[in-house]
């Protein structure tokens, strides 16, 4: 999916429908939002703008604020602005994010905010049939949820592990994911609930979360890093979303960083991911402890990321060890999409994303001697807004990013 640059209106009566998208956008992703902010924003009349929130309070989508918060400020002449937000007792979204272990179904307001959310987990007898019917099943339960009673649902948005073909909605042949294939995800999904589906990568839904509704809203040019079972990235740049071809663009942890590496399921050899993603981390933890290493982690039966990650912070040596070996793994990754794309900063989100300031402080100290720019910018490494569940966020995100690019606007709607 490809997002268009909407910050600047028009006042040409054939861009109604879009300029309509545009107002609702800044509505539900800005702060402290009035009709002469938004005239100023998008360079639209008052008149214009007055016309369009008019219509979007008439179909639900935007109320006034009784209250404005103090931190509006009053103008020097004349009454406070009247702030404007969604209405998110109207509509809402469902999002889905199936990850490789597990599919997460959430009901999202306006805001992009989590209102519900379901969990189910998956078995080595997986089967394309079982796949879907628990797909349905975690569906239909966040559907039945008192949040979602009496809300108009907008679409589905489906968050997923590649390689897709998103334009079609089908999962293609993830690797390491019980040989499942050739999924029609969308097409299922709409035929079950009606519903208009949007299926995307999940590093490109989180990217999309972090521009819309993160940190990376003023920020044109960013790269979003998912540290998972796999490694990706999202790509914004100049406001938009790269998502190349068919949406196989940001493999970052396709990138080789040994000619001579083991064999990656993707065709290449030494794959990045081969070396750091998370079962790999938690690998070398284990094999570290059978050989008789001392650490706290020999108090797990079974280790996992999150107790990594907790001996870390309280200074255990083998964990602060494993996780620079990954920071250090994964600047080289960084560092190539640096030098490729020349983005304003690094957002780290997915698994990775609990272990906070460990992670970036080392990721920054590696990478900035390392890029072409270095002796001209630094790039600063942050924790996604949505920490963890920025692709579990990117779903609603993608249906929302629909609306505001203008589709589902019809005129008179």
């Amino acid at each position: 999916m490809k997002t268009k640059n909407t910050n600047h209106g028009s006042n040409n009566h054939n861009t109604k429908i879009r300029n309509r998208a545009l107002v609702f956008r800044l509505i539900c992703t800005g702060e402290n939002v009035s009709r002469i902010g938004i005239a100023r924003q998008t360079g639209l009349s008052k008149m214009s703008i007055s016309n369009i929130v008019a219509e979007l309070i008439r179909d639900g989508f935007v109320r006034e604020q009784k209250e404005s918060p103090s931190k509006l400020k009053k103008p020097s002449t004349g009454r406070t602005p009247v702030v404007l937000v969604p209405d998110c007792e109207t509509y809402a979204v469902i999002g889905l994010y199936i990850s490789r272990d597990y599919a997460v179904s959430i009901l999202s307001n306006l805001k992009c905010e989590i209102l519900s959310e379901v969990k189910c987990n998956f078995t080595i007898e997986e089967t394309n049939s079982t796949f879907l019917n628990k797909i349905t099943g975690i569906t239909r339960e966040i559907l039945s949820t008192k949040r979602a009673a009496g809300k108009k649902i907008l679409g589905i948005g489906v968050s997923c592990i590649g390689p897709l073909d998103n334009k079609k909605g089908i999962i293609l042949q993830p690797p390491n994911f019980f040989h499942l294939s050739s999924i029609p995800i969308g097409q299922w999904l709409e035929k079950k609930f009606g519903y208009p589906v949007i299926v995307d990568n999940d590093m490109n839904a989180s990217a999309l979360a972090e521009k819309l509704y993160g940190k990376g809203r003023n920020i044109s040019n960013f790269v979003y890093v998912g540290v998972t079972n796999g490694i990706g990235s999202g790509i914004i740049t100049n406001d938009t979303l790269y998502a190349g071809e068919m949406g196989f663009s940001g493999e970052i942890g396709h990138i080789s960083i040994n000619y001579e590496g083991p064999k990656c399921d993707c065709g290449n050899t030494g794959c990045l991911e081969l070396y750091s993603s998370i079962p790999e981390i938690v690998k070398q933890a284990k094999i570290s402890l059978e050989q008789g290493i001392n650490s706290a982690l020999k108090e797990y039966d079974f280790v996992q990321w999150g107790d990594i990650v907790r001996c870390a912070m309280e200074k255990d040596m083998l964990a602060l060890n494993i996780i620079d070996r990954l920071c250090m793994y994964i600047s080289i990754g960084i560092v190539s999409m640096i030098n490729l794309f020349d983005p304003s900063v690094i957002f780290l989100g997915h698994d990775i994303a609990i272990a906070g300031r460990i992670v970036t402080e080392k990721m920054e100290s590696y990478i900035k001697e390392r890029t072409i720019s270095r002796k001209y910018k630094e790039v600063p490494v942050q924790i996604s807004a949505f920490k963890d569940k920025a692709p579990i966020v990117g779903s609603a995100a993608l249906v929302l990013n629909q609306l505001f690019l203008g589709d589902g606007f019809e005129e008179g709607h």
